[in-house]
């Protein structure tokens, strides 16, 4: 049986000097997971707690969810695997209730495990192309997504893909983190930019 529920959406994108795609993540993408996991590098910046590294029951539980709420992708550059992203219904109670129930809420999480292609802008691409995804196939309402305050790769990409930060909380103490940044994009802030929501 498999630990990762696979889904069958592949998304291309990217620029003249990175091919990005975008593929169901899979069992066969384990080794890749686990050792990123195990690095207390890649991990201080995917992780807002301050985690060295997941043992492999742990890392069978993050990515084993049930694909009707989250979207596991690997990320590959140029034929490489370099990392995984995510697109997840929201799953925070708390930011649920910001929300009237019919809203269609979704967060996007990401690691680049690959530290040789970090600071390189490929994570504004990848985020662009599922940006674009949830909102032409998907049809999500909004995107609302988190990064800490340590994290500034991480919130230049969500302000280079058009979020706004909408909130900021204090994280309680001891944390590497001392705030956490709300980043939010609404289907007609999407449209406003010039986007369309219709696929193609």
């Amino acid at each position: 049986m498999s630990i990762i529920k696979a889904h069958n959406i592949t998304l291309y994108g990217g620029n003249d000097q990175y091919k990005i795609v975008l593929r169901p993540l899979s069992d066969e993408d384990l080794p890749y997971l686990y050792q990123w996991n195990a690095d207390p590098e890649v991990l201080y910046w995917a992780e807002g707690d301050d985690i060295q590294s997941y043992p492999p029951e742990i890392i069978h539980k993050i990515y084993g969810g049930a694909p009707q709420d989250i979207l596991y992708f690997a990320i590959e550059v140029n034929g490489q695997v370099i990392g995984e992203c995510w697109l997840q219904k929201m799953n925070l109670s708390n930011v649920k209730a910001m929300y009237t129930d019919d809203t269609d809420v979704r967060r996007i999480d990401m690691m680049i495990g690959e530290k040789s292609y970090w600071g390189k802008g490929i994570g504004t691409l990848f985020i662009r192309m599922l940006v674009d995804f949830a909102f032409t196939v998907e049809k999500v309402d909004v995107l609302h997504c988190f990064c800490e305050d340590y994290n500034i790769r991480s919130r230049r990409v969500w302000e280079k893909n058009g979020f706004s930060l909408i909130l900021t909380e204090d994280i309680p103490q001891p944390s590497k983190g001392r705030l956490q940044y709300h980043w939010r994009l609404t289907k007609s802030e999407y449209e406003a930019a010039g986007n369309s929501c219709e696929p193609g």
